[in-house]
């Protein structure tokens, strides 16, 4: 059985952030995650991250804590190894009520058929302005 390429762990992976599978989407990632989303201090579904546990506890927290309103992805780009996902997003901070309006970036990378990076690049500011009370 051949392992999946970097376009198809992308594809799956979305989708099963999609139909908010955190279990599914977890396993996709290898047992050491380089994870980064850079941010304030305290936003509360951005978890320390180095594993598949890290990973279900991230995919378990953002619906806990931000009603998606749109999550478009525009493009995905993707070779051997690395894939590079371009979108934006809307989302509000259900604790202030207020919208994250962001375009965003992730960079994920993949060796032996599993997700090994995780960084997403996105507005902080528009995220710390939201979440502030």
């Amino acid at each position: 059985m051949s392992m999946p390429t970097t376009a198809d762990l992308v594809r799956d992976l979305f989708q099963l952030v999609h139909d908010r599978d955190a279990e599914g989407a977890a396993k996709l990632f290898a047992e050491q995650v380089d994870f980064s989303i850079p941010s304030a201090p305290r936003i509360p579904w951005i978890p320390a991250v180095d594993s598949p546990a890290g990973m279900l506890e991230f995919f378990t927290l953002v619906p806990r804590h931000l009603d998606s309103k749109r999550f478009e992805i525009l493009k995905v780009l993707a070779d051997d190894q690395d894939a590079v996902v371009l979108g934006d997003l809307v989302s509000t901070v259900r604790s202030t009520g207020r919208d994250i309006v962001t375009p965003f970036a992730i960079h994920l990378s993949v060796r032996d058929g599993k997700i090994h990076r995780y960084h997403l690049y996105e507005d902080s500011w528009a995220v710390a302005e939201a979440v502030k009370p």
